[in-house]
């Protein structure tokens, strides 16, 4: 049983790889987070590898996965979320294609755990749970029920459908939803958010900061970064990205530092972010991520920060894993 309108492994297999690069273009995604798959039959799914850039993913490096008994074959390791999209398929025989994504005003609406209401319906959002267990597989697949795209706490979006360009289009269609449900909940009348919660990273917002001690940092000047910081308070991590990137929270300094900081991002209050190192347009990326989850998050009743010692781990388990992945060229998923 194939997904209507892909047909063969090697179509299916080109359309995993061309959509990979659609949500790195449409900004549904940051660097190697997100995942896609398909049905390729009964027996059997094909799904976006762990570590691979999209830009560098070939055909050659979807995975094969066994919707029985979740084995895989081939030279790369499937998506750490891998369980999510096969109990997709298990438990919906209509579902024929899976897209996860990272967008970001979908992940205000995550972040604050409230669900929105779509064109098609409610969107619920699935209880917090730590990615890559059995237990995030258990609560977005319960939480997705029999609709097409469910939130994930704190996480990103799970969409469904007969094809990919369907479960493609939902995602695209739910991040214009979000935006306008940020933005009817904002906090008070008048109030306006710095812009559009959908609108995607720009890395033009980067400037070069030399320092005393010689290294090169960036200033993020994007604009939600900019609005937190004026608030003169550390980012708590209410995104898992930002747990990965910075652990439990990004700090404030009382001014630009002289010397590299410590952390990989410290807020710096009125001008944005200090951010420093080979991932810092990444870091910022998400830094801004963040700040648009707390700050858009005060009108749907806050964003929910993980709980500290999950935010250590999280960062803890990213590095070992970079560390290790960098070795082989790769960055993790």
């Amino acid at each position: 049983m194939s997904e209507p309108g892909v047909g063969s492994e090697a179509s299916a297999r080109r359309s995993l790889v061309e959509h990979g690069r659609r949500l790195l273009d449409e900004g549904l995604v940051a660097r190697t987070w997100g995942n896609l798959s398909v049905r390729l039959d009964e027996r059997t799914m094909l799904v976006t590898p762990s570590g691979i850039e999209y830009p560098d993913l070939t055909e050659a490096m979807i995975v094969p996965v066994d919707l029985e008994t979740g084995t895989w074959t081939g030279d790369f390791a499937p998506t750490s979320e891998r369980k999510v999209h096969r109990e997709a398929y298990r438990r919906r025989p209509d579902v024929q294609a899976v897209v996860h994504t990272h967008q970001m005003a979908a992940s205000i609406c995550a972040a604050a755990r409230v669900p929105v209401t779509a064109t098609w319906g409610e969107v619920p959002c699935a209880p917090y749970a730590l990615p890559g267990t059995k237990r995030v597989m258990q609560v977005t697949i319960d939480a997705l029920g029999e609709h097409p795209a469910a939130l994930m706490a704190n996480h990103g979006v799970l969409t469904v459908g007969p094809s990919l360009d369907e479960a493609f289009d939902l995602a695209e269609q739910l991040e214009r939803t979000c935006a306008r449900f940020v933005v009817e909940h904002r906090p008070r009348e008048g109030s306006h958010p710095p812009a559009a919660p959908d609108a995607p990273w720009d890395p033009a917002c980067l400037e070069p900061v030399g320092l005393e001690d010689g290294t090169t940092a960036w200033l993020s000047t994007a604009p939600w970064t900019v609005r937190f910081a004026t608030l003169r308070r550390p980012l708590p991590a209410v995104i898992e990205d930002l747990a990965m990137l910075a652990g439990r929270r990004v700090d404030v300094a009382r001014r630009t530092p002289k010397r590299r900081p410590r952390a990989d991002a410290v807020l710096i209050p009125g001008r944005g972010a200090l951010v420093c190192g080979e991932d810092h347009e990444a870091v910022a990326m998400v830094v801004e991520k963040a700040a648009r989850a707390w700050i858009g998050g005060q009108g749907l009743g806050g964003a929910k920060p993980l709980p500290g010692w999950q935010a250590v781990l999280m960062r803890a388990v990213y590095v070992r894993s970079y560390a290790k992945r960098a070795a082989l060229g790769h960055t993790p998923a």
